[in-house]
């Protein structure tokens, strides 16, 4: 056997009344990180992320998040069902595991729409023709795959037929792409955002204090920007409590759209 068992099994729950399920969490005896190509092939719909590795997917129609040594499954109702669960993951990665010589890889890495990105694809007007109260909204939801690009009546126009979307400067050059999945372009309601009239704001922000916010825009967590400006995860926090206060912000991407918009990044 590939897997023998597993260990520190625990039933979390969330909601109340009737809304109310359960997700749980539980070790694996060993590393599974070789089978995550497998079942990004296996399964269409997976989704195989970096930093840190691991792997989203469904299985009985329950949201598993597979790291090398520890899965989170949900939704359940019923705590027996959740209880039985961990043999259902075993069963499938030790079938998986024996089929290894048979079976494709693919070592596609997902990678997330940054809510930074779509917001330079938007008018920065809060006009709410899509629905939301903010563009920050519109462009958040859309991240999470919770809308769709069409909502937003002045989205330009894809670039190609995969949802390929440009990002124009101040003068209409083109800087940059988004790809956006799944949908097919709009051309009677998109119009190209090349007339952006924002002007650059001066901000007391140090140097390094941008250098965090780049990254911070960029979805890069604490640990991550500790590693890479080669400082201590404190004094990131103390520099992004800092950021937040100067930019008049409360959360990272509140701090990243407004980076944008005094075009401080």
């Amino acid at each position: 056997m590939f897997i023998n068992g597993y260990t520190d099994f625990s039933l979390t729950k969330t909601g109340v009344l009737s809304n109310a399920y359960i997700g749980i969490t539980f070790s694996l005896d060993r590393d599974v990180g070789e089978l995550f190509p497998y079942i990004n092939k296996e399964i269409p719909s997976s989704r195989f992320h970096d930093a840190p590795e691991y792997i989203q997917f469904l299985l009985d129609k329950k949201l598993c998040s597979l790291y090398p040594r520890e899965v989170i499954a949900a939704p359940f109702t019923d705590p027996d069902q959740a209880r039985e669960f961990p043999a259902r993951i075993i069963e499938f990665l030790n079938d998986l595991h024996g089929r290894k010589g048979q079976l494709e890889t693919d070592h596609r890495k997902y990678k997330p729409l940054s809510v930074i990105d779509i917001f330079k694809l938007l008018p920065g007007t809060n006009c709410r023709q899509c629905g939301f109260q903010t563009c920050t909204a519109f462009a958040a939801s859309l991240s999470r795959n919770m809308t769709t690009p069409s909502k937003c009546p002045y989205f330009s126009t894809p670039i190609s037929s995969n949802s390929v979307y440009p990002i124009y400067d101040r003068e209409g050059n083109l800087t940059s792409t988004v790809t956006i999945e799944g949908e097919r372009p709009n051309a009677e309601t998109a119009e190209s955002p090349t007339d952006d009239h924002r002007d650059p704001v001066e901000t007391d922000l140090t140097p390094r204090e941008v250098e965090v916010l780049e990254l911070v825009a960029t979805g890069a967590t604490n640990t991550e920007i500790s590693k890479q400006l080669f400082i201590s995860p404190h004094t990131v926090k103390s520099h992004i409590i800092h950021i937040f206060n100067k930019l008049g912000v409360n959360d990272r991407t509140q701090a990243a759209v407004m980076a944008v918009k005094k075009k401080i990044i």
